[in-house]
């Protein structure tokens, strides 16, 4: 249950940073920062989803999702260094938080995906009834992306 909520919470944290600078800060878009949004979106809605279900596979799969986060959380770093704005220090703390939860997520990954014998520890799996209704968040999640994922 805790590696559900930290892929959420760390793929929709990646996927709003980065759609609130396109929309609303009007940075360009990069290759790192598509692959970051394909990353957090696929760690959010589908990663996170399936260690309710198969631990295995959907660290896996969080892990790939992470290290296709890296390269932007990089080079986001490096482009506020450039910067000479007032609101850099905001900039710094959220993209600190970020790094802080990419950084987390990916060490949990790593741990699960190479570690021996680590797939049975950890949090126990929550009831049937726990995992359809933390289903459902991914499926509209995934549904809301399809129907604005043109207009981006």
């Amino acid at each position: 249950m805790t590696r559900y909520l930290l892929y959420f919470l760390t793929g929709f944290a990646v996927a709003t940073v980065i759609l609130f600078f396109r929309g609303y800060a009007s940075v360009p878009q990069s290759a790192f920062s598509n692959a970051a949004l394909v990353g957090a979106m696929a760690l959010f809605g589908v990663a996170s989803w399936l260690t309710l279900f198969r631990v295995k596979i959907g660290t896996l799969l969080a892990l790939l999702s992470l290290l296709a986060m890296l390269p932007w959380v990089v080079s986001a770093w490096m482009r506020i260094a450039e910067l000479e704005v007032t609101i850099t220090q905001i900039l710094i703390i959220v993209l600190a938080v970020l790094s802080g939860l990419v950084l987390i997520s990916l060490i949990v990954s790593l741990r699960y995906t190479f570690g021996r014998g680590s797939w049975g520890s950890g949090t126990t799996a929550p009831g049937i009834i726990l995992k359809i209704l933390l289903t459902l968040i991914p499926l509209a999640v995934l549904v809301a992306w399809f129907i604005v994922e043109p207009k981006l």
